[in-house]
């Protein structure tokens, strides 16, 4: 062999790989934001991740982390550390990444971030079968509506609906849901249905807060074939997501504009009416975001080809 070759103590090997577990263990927790989330997400009990972070802060000898009872924080030291090391953790899954490409087999961890009521009404059915698919594939879900830094929290893929703002990530649309009006039984029988869009400023509405404008609160509706117009509601409730609104709509309190497909078993179970039925709504795009510097994985790829398969798509 060369005399260029390092070569190290069984022992030193082993310590080493032992330390990098540990520093890989740690930087799950602060992604995560707990122990037991980042047991979680790893797989293994809480009280081996709690005793792999106590081991590296002895090795270390300085303290990682505040522990309290409401979060963790980390320390002036810790967050040096994970700063580095969260590089180090990033250019490992790179390096995973490049392998599977070679390989053309999706296998690792896929960490997939999307808006909480979509993930729970759409995605989450179709993970075990993704999974079965898919069986060297381990999934992490984090459901938010809040934009993370994909980099920064180590996400390989981020799902949105409706329109994107300015970003440096890198969009790829999967498709399109398409949208209508619709209002219960009860609210139909005690108020009516309208009879145009021009009618809706006269009924409660249930809006998101996306619907605001500098007039006040209003939906763009359209009729085959022409332009949208953007049509005066008068809210009685708002929200940040329409699953919130969903049990107001079945309750008779207002007309809710709503995704077809996600209506389409109230409508069957008689909980819900389609009323200007001439009329469409927005179409609700969902785009996969990633990073301008990390090229899809065979993962994601998979991932995302198997919703496309899935999902009932406007056509």
């Amino acid at each position: 062999m060369s005399g260029n070759t390092t070569s190290y103590p069984s022992d030193t090997r082993a310590t080493m790989t032992r330390d990098l577990n540990d520093t890989l263990i740690f930087v799950r927790v602060v992604q995560e934001g707990s122990f037991t989330a980042a047991a979680n997400a790893s797989q293994i009990p809480k009280t081996t991740v709690s005793r792999r972070v106590r081991e590296l802060e002895a090795h270390l000898g300085a303290a990682l982390l505040h522990r309290t009872t409401r979060k963790l924080r980390l320390t002036e030291a810790g967050a040096a550390y994970f700063e580095r090391c969260n590089a180090i953790a990033r250019q490992l899954d790179d390096a995973e990444n490049a392998v599977q490409q070679i390989r053309g087999t999706p296998g690792g961890w896929l960490r997939v971030t999307l808006p909480y009521s979509f993930g729970a009404t759409w995605i989450a059915p179709l993970i075990a079968g993704f999974c079965t698919r898919y069986p060297e594939v381990r999934v992490d879900i984090i459901a938010t509506h809040v934009p993370l830094d994909l980099i920064g929290e180590n996400v390989d893929v981020a799902l949105r609906l409706g329109a994107l703002p300015d970003s440096s990530l890198v969009a790829q649309r999967l498709g399109s849901f398409s949208t209508a009006l619709y209002a219960s039984p009860a609210y139909i029988h005690r108020h009516g249905a309208p009879d145009s869009p021009d009618d809706l400023h006269r009924h409660a509405a249930l809006a998101l807060h996306q619907a605001r404008t500098d007039r006040g609160y209003a939906w763009p509706l359209r009729m085959a074939g022409r332009k949208a117009k953007q049509f005066a509601v008068d809210p009685v409730i708002v929200a940040s997501d329409p699953v919130l609104l969903l049990d107001a709509a079945r309750a008779g309190n207002g007309v809710l504009l709503a995704m077809e497909a996600s209506m389409a078993p109230e409508v069957a179970a008689g909980r819900l009416r389609k009323v200007l039925p001439d009329w469409i709504g927005p179409q609700q795009d969902l785009n996969a975001l990633f990073p301008k510097e990390r090229v899809p994985s065979p993962k994601v790829k998979a991932f995302l080809a198997y919703l496309k398969s899935q999902l009932r798509f406007h056509p």
